[in-house]
């Protein structure tokens, strides 16, 4: 029985979705962009673009940009 048990709950772990979680602007005058987001499905990178040390624009992306001023993450919340 322990071992139906043991199992049942390997599977259950192991289907979980992990969702990645950025910071995201509030508005267009929120220059801190400390908001938690839960991306949608198909966001890899959490894509803040920041130039002299104030951010424009924090997104969940599925794409990296290669733009200027711009940093890209995979962690949550980075």
């Amino acid at each position: 029985m322990k071992v139906v048990l043991v199992t049942l709950l390997l599977l259950v772990c192991s289907t979980q979705v992990l969702t990645l979680t950025c910071f995201v602007c509030a508005n267009a005058n929120d220059t801190i962009c400390m908001e938690e987001f839960p991306c949608p499905d198909g966001s890899n990178y959490c894509v803040t673009v920041e130039q002299g040390g104030v951010i424009s624009s924090r997104t969940c992306e599925p794409t990296c940009p290669d733009t200027p001023y711009t940093n890209c993450c995979t962690e949550d919340l980075c």
